[in-house]
């Protein structure tokens, strides 16, 4: 029997903006510079990891004055609260992994607010005179690569559920058994024949989820819903 885990990206997807992308942007190097950097990683001239690391440390500013900024600028998805109680009712692990940082999740997430929810990111040391400086969690070009914490939960037996919108997300959507897409990262399951269900916002993903499960705690390969919180090793839910 397989228990269901459910893995969700953290910028642009609980987030309404990418929050890297805005202090970047407006706190930061600017819009030219990081559309240069976007350039670049689309031209593998630059990896996600490389392209985090020069934005953050163009930003000077102190990370009160940029939280503050930040909480006023980027709305949270409005389904994400419902999402978050719909897998707690479920008894469904909510785990948040990020290419961003544990400091500014921490903003919008807070733990003792969201207790259920656990997060997997990077770490960030905000420096105002060298720029804010990046602690990545893996050596290779995402600078947190997800799909080994989806290989270690599959390992443990977990049938994986995963909610993304981006460029760090596409090789957790390569491990799930169950993907939310949309945007670039809906586009490249299109082009990589992965089976995917777009969404504009979590709401649909709660609703979806809804419906797959019949409102129950499980889900089969085929999207059929039973009478269990389990799914066997063939991919079938039971009671």
């Amino acid at each position: 029997m397989k228990p269901l885990h459910l893995f969700c990206d953290f910028d642009g997807t609980i987030t309404g903006h990418d929050t890297l992308v805005y202090l970047a942007t407006h706190l930061g190097a600017g819009e030219s510079y990081v559309q240069w950097v976007g350039e670049e990683i689309r031209a593998g001239r630059m990896t996600l990891r490389e392209a985090i690391a020069e934005e953050m440390r163009s930003i000077r500013l102190s990370f009160d004055e940029a939280s503050r900024i930040l909480r006023e600028q980027i709305p949270l998805d409005p389904g994400f609260a419902d999402l978050v109680d719909w897998s707690r009712q479920q008894g469904v692990p909510f785990t948040i992994l990020s290419a961003g940082f544990h400091e500014i999740i921490d903003l919008f997430v807070p733990p003792d607010e969201y207790p259920w929810v656990r997060v997997i990111a990077n770490r960030l040391d905000p420096d105002t005179e060298q720029g804010w400086i990046c602690h990545f969690r893996d050596p290779g070009p995402y600078g947190h690569d997800k799909r080994k914490t989806l290989r270690e939960a599959r390992d443990h037996g977990e049938y994986l559920l995963f909610v993304g919108d981006g460029l760090s997300d596409q090789r957790a959507a390569e491990e799930a058994d169950i993907v939310f897409a949309k945007l670039s990262l809906a586009a490249f399951c299109r082009e990589h024949g992965i089976d995917c269900h777009e969404y504009q916002t979590l709401t649909d993903v709660r609703d979806r989820l809804e419906s797959l499960r019949g409102g129950l705690t499980g889900i089969t390969e085929a999207g059929e819903a039973t009478e269990a919180g389990e799914v066997t090793e063939a991919g079938e839910v039971r009671g």
